[in-house]
């Protein structure tokens, strides 16, 4: 089966009244395999470790702690999937370098995950896998609904669009 990819990567901006401006960056890329493939494991990271090396030297190693820190499921004692990595509030003096980096980890999006789809779409499944989909979904949606940041600002938004919000739940 094909492993679940998430990733985002945005860019923050605010201008207060009587302030200078505020920026950051923030973002990731994580992948949850309902069967583990540790070629699959070993091509996701090595994909974004190269991206992150291109910037500095510790970026990978900090970033993926913190994407394992963050999408860790504290009731089943257990990460929502293989890793990744995830940043937030990202800044430095320079924001072309900043942009860059993100630039990079984005353009990582495709060659880490395109050969696992490619090796993994044909793959046959019955009632048991399948139902062992429906149970890492599940976890996948507790993570979201019980400790993900922009889950719960989406909830607390007035006028959000809760559908959307909840796309990420199993079905």
């Amino acid at each position: 089966m094909v492993p679940t990819k998430h990733f985002n990567f945005r860019y923050f901006e605010v201008i207060p009244e009587l302030s200078e401006r505020q920026w950051w960056f923030g973002g990731g890329a994580d992948l949850t395999p309902y069967y583990l493939d540790e070629k699959d494991v070993k091509h996701f990271h090595c994909s974004y470790k190269a991206a992150c090396d291109l910037h500095g030297p510790s970026y990978y190693r900090r970033f993926k702690k913190w994407c394992d820190d963050y999408f860790f499921i504290k009731h089943r004692c257990m990460g929502r999937g293989v890793g990744g990595i995830f940043f937030d509030d990202f800044k430095s003096k320079n924001i072309d370098a900043c942009f860059n980096f993100v630039k990079s980890c984005s353009k990582a999006v495709i060659p880490s995950y395109i050969p696992i789809v490619n090796k993994h779409k044909n793959d046959g499944y019955g009632l048991r896998e399948r139902e062992w989909q429906l149970t890492r979904r599940g976890h996948y949606t507790e993570f979201n609904l019980l400790y993900d940041r922009g889950t719960k600002f989406g909830f607390s938004t007035p006028g959000a669009r809760h559908e959307s919000i909840l796309m990420s739940a199993a079905s």
